[in-house]
């Protein structure tokens, strides 16, 4: 072999990301984003029936473009549409406030986003969008591309789409049908007229960052289905408890199943995170910390490894781009305490709320037990009570006494939000019927 062909060769971050974990996981398409180009996928998906199956897909792209630069442009009145929409400067005002409450929160930033930086949250199906920027600057050609919706949510739905498990595809097809069924709400309505002067495609485009994504039919696809089918099922709750906890799973699952993934890439233990509950115990708090930064070491010992069996090279930017995938995910989705500073895994209401709707089926009930140890520990690998950190091996460092006190910590939380009920006879049991 020849010395230029022993020369190691630059990789994408991109590639080196889909090769590891099947998907692309950068830091910019962390958080809510893929379950936003999720629902994407889904409403602009060309041609009958939703998860088509097939090779490729053909999406259909709507930019939302005039709607959000009517709340976040500061030169709006430049648009040529403006008055041909907006019948006067009372309209404008009113529509815009009322699209201003409608913003996915930017967890990173407190300070007020460009337009192309800011979505709206996907409360009906009018307001489902994607990434667009205007090119040249101040010359109102809008393109649409991929900004913040780098292909998480194509390999969600390339994993939901793919399912062999026909019976539990069409119950997935079903649900987002009735999830996404209202087109005349008022609201729906108004933000039909608003997309309907932005920019679209012209005609459907194949996705090649879907098409790239891979399907493995592993047990770790097989827990982010189930958990779609029962979330959207819950039809008993309202469209946007469902939306906001379809979002919050899909990004809890892909932080999921990089973290594992990693450690099975380079032959580790199916690894846990430790799940701070109680907020009372230092040596809980510090043992936090640690999975937390031992998480995002394993993650990037696995993408090391992944490139130097491919004899690559990968600036460090990029690797720190995957990693950042996994610890900003689990701010957005309250599974870390917050965004900076010394921080630790814990349980926020968000992710609570999430984690009961894809444990539990309709109306159902899990005791709480079940919940801790079978559906935290078991599936999603989170250890809070004294049986999972028994399981893992950690009670062999720790006093038995913490965990039980995080446990029962964890029961109060749920108990205030709804989502646990205590019997007279001491039975705990984990439903949605709080929420209803």
């Amino acid at each position: 072999m020849s010395n230029e062909e022993q020369q190691p060769q630059p990789l994408k971050g991109p590639d080196v990301s889909r090769n590891l974990f099947g998907g692309v996981l950068e830091y910019d398409g962390a958080g809510h984003y893929p379950g936003l180009e999720l629902l994407n996928m889904i409403v602009g998906t060309d041609g009958d029936g939703k998860f088509p199956p097939g090779e490729t897909v053909s999406i259909s792209r709507t930019a939302h473009d005039f709607a959000r630069r009517l709340v976040w442009d500061e030169e709006f009145e430049r648009h040529p549409e403006r008055r041909n929409v907006l019948v006067d400067q009372d309209t404008e005002d009113a529509i815009r406030r009322l699209m201003e409450c409608l913003q996915l929160e930017i967890p990173s930033s407190k300070k007020r986003p460009t337009w192309g930086r800011a979505h709206f949250f996907p409360y009906s199906q009018s307001l489902i969008h994607w990434d667009a920027r205007e090119r040249p600057a101040r010359s109102n050609k809008i393109r649409i591309e991929r900004l913040y919706l780098r292909g998480g949510g194509a390999w969600a739905y390339r994993i939901l789409r793919l399912d062999p498990n026909s019976g539990r595809l069409d119950r997935c097809r079903s649900g987002f049908d009735a999830l996404l069924s209202d087109q005349n709400s008022p609201l729906e309505r108004l933000v039909a007229v608003l997309a309907g002067h932005g920019a679209k495609d012209d005609k459907p485009k194949i996705d090649e960052i879907e098409r790239d994504s891979s399907v493995r039919n592993d047990s770790l696809e097989d827990l982010y289905r189930d958990g779609v089918v029962k979330i959207v099922e819950h039809q008993e709750l309202s469209t946007v408890s469902r939306i906001k906890a379809m979002m919050n799973w899909t990004g809890f699952w892909l932080m999921l199943t990089q973290h594992q993934r990693a450690a099975e890439a380079i032959d580790e233990p199916v690894p846990f995170l430790v799940v701070d509950c109680s907020g009372i115990h230092p040596q809980l708090r510090r043992a936090s910390q640690r999975s937390l930064k031992d998480a995002q070491a394993l993650i990037v010992h696995a993408v090391d490894e992944a490139v130097r069996k491919a004899n690559g090279t990968l600036p460090k930017k990029r690797r720190d781009n995957i990693r950042g995938f996994f610890w900003a995910t689990a701010a957005t989705v309250k599974l870390l305490n917050a965004w900076r500073g010394r921080r630790h895994f814990t349980l926020g209401l968000d992710i609570l709320e999430t984690l009961v709707l894809a444990a539990t089926q309709g109306k159902g009930e899990l005791t709480f037990e079940e919940f801790v140890d079978d559906w935290l520990y078991g599936k999603c690998r989170l250890v809070v009570g004294r049986s999972a950190a028994e399981r893992s091996g950690l009670l062999a460092s720790f006093d038995a006494s913490i965990f039980e006190d995080n446990e029962n910590h964890l029961a109060m939380q749920m108990e205030a939000a709804g989502l646990l009920t205590q019997y007279s006879d001491a039975t705990r049991m984990v439903s949605t019927g709080g929420l209803q």
